[in-house]
């Protein structure tokens, strides 16, 4: 990779990843001194840094998406939800355990004190996170593998790939602060995924947006 795709890359997906860690580290900082209405501080800096984002990857976001990639990524998100309960009830069956995420509790918690914070469970966060993470920090995860491996061989590219999925994976679920972690591996995988096999981040926003309204719809009719 000569330096002018390094720079680029570091412009880019180098931004948005610290953009992205920067916003929590604020966030977090300001926990003690703002209590419960910390969540609408980190709702507005997220969506300021989703404008930002916008701006930045301008070239791939604004160019048009066709209505049937539209619907078959809703068409996912849903599959996401059936697929995360159908293995929800089997660990319940197998280990008697009930299974409850704190990560999904806190997020509807904050919901019913502030309800304008479903806007960021629904919109922002999805999209943030598939650039943040989906996009930028796989690639920056890439860019590294690279560096390390040299071999383009389809073994080795395949290598590199699943490696750089799931480390993508396991700092994304590390950081929704839960104990089930296996739950945000699992789709985050499925979502750089489809990244891999569409080429469109949106495809995976789209889906994202409607695994987290169709999970808060169900918490809604529990």
């Amino acid at each position: 990779m000569n330096k002018e795709r390094v720079l680029a890359l570091l412009r880019g997906d180098g931004f948005t990843v610290f953009a992205y860690f920067l916003s929590l580290i604020i966030a977090s900082a300001l926990l003690p001194v703002l209590g419960t209405k910390i969540a609408l501080v980190q709702e507005g800096l997220l969506a300021l840094l989703m404008v930002l984002l916008f701006l930045l990857h301008r070239d791939t976001l604004w160019t048009k998406l066709s209505g049937k990639l539209v619907i078959k990524s809703v068409l996912y998100g849903l599959l996401a939800v059936i697929i995360e309960l159908v293995l929800i009830i089997i660990t319940v069956l197998i280990t008697k355990v009930s299974i409850q995420s704190h990560n999904t509790s806190a997020v509807f918690s904050m919901i019913k004190g502030f309800p304008v914070f479903a806007l960021y469970t629904v919109v922002i966060a999805p999209v943030v996170e598939e650039l943040g993470f989906r996009q930028s920090f796989f690639n920056l995860c890439q860019f590294i593998n690279w560096r390390i491996i040299k071999s383009s061989s389809k073994r080795a590219r395949i290598f590199k790939w699943i490696i750089s999925a799931f480390v993508t994976a396991i700092i994304f679920a590390s950081l929704h602060a839960d104990i089930e972690v296996w739950e945000y591996v699992l789709i985050s995988l499925f979502l750089q995924w489809l990244l891999h096999y569409y080429k469109d981040i949106r495809v995976c926003m789209i889906a994202h947006g409607i695994f987290n309204l169709s999970t808060l719809l169900l918490l809604l009719t529990l």
